[in-house]
């Protein structure tokens, strides 16, 4: 019986949108090959331990970084691939060439494909963008197929990094929407846990503190609608920062006035429950990004979402779901906030159509669907092949 490696470029126990996907590529495995005992998952590092939620009986569990380049490290992952006869391979993020993939291959792996939650290049043009193109069709050993979140970012793989188009595929990310979805009954549970007045409407955030995630923008944004638009009955709710990192936005925070307005929430486990007491869901990145998980967590729990037009990004939202601003353009960003807050009745009726949206589209289930999917193709491609 054949198995299957899921190969993460990170290290274990993740947190954020990758421990979702540690979810989903196991329904995927588990499809493919039957059974808990011939999938395997590999980690840059485990030094985190396993995701908690992940079930005991995965425990063909590696540490395997695909940047070795070591004769033994080589040897033993060929050697590993070999014994447990894997034949398919799920990897996140697995780029173009590693010198793993040798070894990888050698062992027995047949079928490789690589799910990306990033760009994979800036865009590219001309000569360089046919040297790009003529470079990719050397490297023989690295994935056979590319899935990408959005259009946006599958172009930076095509446009950018000159990977065939025929290589690649969209499936978006997928949620538990049984998880994330509206509950009355917890309206004022973010109000209660964080001490905030139960007649503001919140804003929130979730995700990473990095400068291309747009936080400085969301501040700026809630100065501006609270202190130059007077909103008083609206309040920012921001998590995802561990200690330190709220101090990196302290140039942004210099008016006593408008941090009434906003809450740093620390690392949480409990956003399921804290989404379902606000208002609207707002990302406001100004670099990359892609498909975001926490769009469909906001949208399957019925919050409208103001997300700034990036590619990728603004693909998380219809004009039935929710709304775009120019990127990097907090004045506008607070303006639709304002339009926003006063229509509760346009915010009620995107927050229904976002959750629907989610559930037709954006499920777990559906994306691991999707995945299996290509390897089907795949497997059919080369039947077809040899016959």
């Amino acid at each position: 019986m054949t198995a299957m490696m899921v190969l993460f470029h990170c290290e274990s126990n993740p947190g954020y949108a990758a421990s979702s996907h540690e979810h989903t590529f196991l329904d995927v495995a588990l499809e493919i090959v039957g059974d808990y005992s011939r999938v395997h998952y590999a980690y840059s590092r485990l030094d985190g331990g396993m995701t908690p939620s992940l079930p005991a009986a995965l425990t063909n569990v590696i540490q395997l970084d695909t940047q070795w380049s070591a004769p033994d490290q080589l040897a033993d992952i060929e050697q590993y691939v070999r014994q447990n006869r894997i034949k398919y391979l799920l990897g996140f993020d697995q780029p173009v060439s590693r010198p793993m993939y040798q070894a990888l291959r050698r062992g027995g792996v047949e079928t490789f494909v690589s799910y990306w939650g990033a760009p994979m290049s800036s865009l590219n043009t001309g000569l360089k963008l046919f040297l790009k193109r003529l470079e990719v069709s050397t490297k023989r050993l690295g994935p056979d197929h590319y899935i990408f979140q959005s259009a946006g970012m599958r172009d930076t793989a095509v446009q950018g990094r000159g990977i065939p188009k025929q290589k690649t595929s969209i499936v978006k990310t997928g949620i538990d929407t049984a998880k994330y979805v509206p509950d009355p009954q917890l309206r004022h549970y973010a109000h209660q846990v964080f001490n905030i007045p139960k007649n503001r409407k919140i804003v929130i955030f979730s995700g990473h503190m990095e400068q291309r995630k747009g936080v400085h923008i969301i501040l700026q944004a809630a100065h501006y609608l609270t202190q130059e638009l007077g909103r008083s009955d609206v309040h920012f709710l921001i998590l995802g920062n561990r200690p330190g990192e709220k101090e990196r936005f302290n140039e942004f925070l210099q008016d006593e006035k408008s941090n009434r307005h906003i809450t740093f929430g620390g690392y949480r486990t409990d956003i399921p429950d804290l989404l379902k007491s606000c208002s609207i869901g707002m990302i406001a990145s100004v670099e990359w990004d892609s498909f975001p998980m926490s769009s469909l967590e906001m949208a399957s729990t019925g919050l409208p979402l103001l997300v700034s037009d990036l590619p990728g990004l603004n693909e998380t939202v219809t004009p039935e779901t929710g709304l775009r601003f120019r990127t990097g353009d907090h004045v506008q960003a607070a303006i639709e906030l304002n339009n926003l807050l006063k229509n509760q009745e346009k915010m009620q009726k995107m927050g229904e159509s976002g959750r629907q949206r989610v559930i037709d589209h954006y499920s777990r289930h559906s994306q691991a669907q999707g995945i299996l999917r290509i390897f089907r193709e795949m497997e059919e491609q080369k039947m077809e092949y040899v016959n």
